[in-house]
């Protein structure tokens, strides 16, 4: 019988830190999975999927309620956090491992597939580049792009005090870009339009609603409308100012506006009432419980959980199955690299309903590099045919843009002055 022999890991430095989870089997065979990035991560990683040696692969259902009992007592009463971070990465590479070994793809484990390619938008943040955070939100040039060859840190991404870098008329050339290479949607950040970041002032004045009101609705005017455009406010403003940005943006029809403040039922619902914007959130919640909260007071018209962090493929697809069952969008969050994507795609493949898939690597030159063959052709995620995740993850790139300070997979990393 094959067990389970090995679990090991590898941080990939680029707009946030790609961590990786291998599992590997008695035969050789390896699975491969994605957690959404958190402090020490990798290390979580490793010490949870000790617990599967020796375990035979496929009982992931088994696995993963293992998993979720054994880091209950530091997750919370409905196990939250990085750790189920964690859990989500491992429990991708159970299923890639499982289909690998069965010479079947995951969506036909996850019970068949609804489509053969899932919607993808891009996400274009301020229309300018993206800028690379870690794991505690710091701004930070990666080694690999910094002139001393070693990853700079800077301030706090939401207290810099710098004020982003905003060219309306490149806004328009990415959009339109972007809708000329296939994408049906595109996604910008609304919350760097006014003012720096600082994370303490969540108040917009009148002029200040007035000029992002009027600049979405010039976009919307010089672009095709056959590319539908979405805003994000990442949970900056307060309730008020959120309403009344929500009334003044109806003229710009924007595809949704997603989390126009911090992601509570009661804050949801009221900004929901302002206007007819369909309201999006759920990134931050976890496993099917937090979403279904959000949606508590009808302020949830679309959810976008995370896969690398809600707690997996098959709790991505509960809570797919629920928001179909009860009229609410399903559009995952997703910054993951194209493994983790290739993930998501796989979710949705199975899902009985599905709006769009993000891709949030379109500012970073060796995203689609990572693995050996594309995950995006004209603005659709085919969905694989081989077995397990039907992609494979490049490591002669990935090693190229690991982390120094982190082992990659069974090698070791280096010691400090090394």
């Amino acid at each position: 019988m094959i067990r389970i022999t090995s679990v090991s890991t590898a941080v990939v430095e680029a707009n946030f830190d790609y961590t990786y989870v291998c599992i590997e089997a008695s035969d050789g065979t390896k699975g491969y999975g994605e957690g959404f990035f958190a402090p020490g991560l990798a290390q979580s990683m490793r010490e949870i999927g000790a617990l599967l040696v020796g375990k035979e692969p496929t009982n992931v259902r088994s696995l993963v309620t293992m998993m979720r009992l054994a880091t209950s007592a530091s997750s919370g009463a409905h196990g939250e956090g990085a750790l189920l971070h964690a859990v989500s990465g491992i429990e991708t590479a159970l299923w890639d491992l499982t289909g690998k070994l069965l010479g079947v793809p995951v969506w036909q484990l996850l019970g068949g597939k609804s489509r053969d390619t899932v919607p993808v938008y891009a996400d274009l943040h301020a229309g300018t580049g993206l800028p690379s955070i870690d794991n505690l939100l710091r701004n930070r040039t990666p080694f690999w792009a910094s002139q001393s060859g070693t990853t700079e840190t800077g301030d706090f991404y939401w207290q810099s005090g710098d004020a982003d870098e905003l060219d309306f008329e490149r806004i328009v050339e990415r959009v339109q870009a972007a809708g000329h290479a296939g994408y049906r949607m595109v996604k910008l950040d609304m919350d760097v339009f006014e003012h720096p970041r600082d994370a303490e002032d969540q108040t917009l004045g009148t002029d200040q609603i007035s000029e992002i009101a009027a600049q979405a609705i010039e976009l919307r005017a010089r672009v095709s409308p056959e590319v539908d455009i979405a805003y994000d406010c990442h949970w900056r403003f307060d309730i008020p100012s959120a309403s009344r940005l929500h009334a003044e943006l109806s003229p710009a029809r924007p595809y949704w506006l997603e989390d126009p403040v911090n992601p509570t039922p009661e804050g949801l619902a009221r900004v929901a009432r302002a206007g007819s914007i369909p309201i999006a959130s759920a990134e931050n919640a976890y496993s099917l419980e937090g979403v279904s909260h959000l949606a508590r007071d009808g302020g949830l018209d679309i959810a976008t959980p995370d896969i690398q962090k809600v707690g997996g493929l098959l709790e991505g697809l509960t809570i797919a199955e629920w928001t179909h069952r009860n009229g609410i969008g399903f559009a995952p969050h997703c910054i993951a690299s194209p493994l983790g994507f290739a993930a998501a795609v796989h979710v949705m493949a199975a899902a009985p309903s599905v709006r769009f898939l993000e891709f949030h690597g379109s500012d970073l030159p060796f995203w689609s590099e990572l693995v050996t063959a594309p995950v995006i052709v004209e603005g659709s995620a085919p969905v694989p045919s081989g077995p397990g995740l039907g992609v494979e993850l490049d490591l002669e790139v990935a090693k190229r843009y690991a982390s120094p300070h982190e082992p990659f997979f069974t090698e070791r990393a280096p010691r400090a002055g090394a």
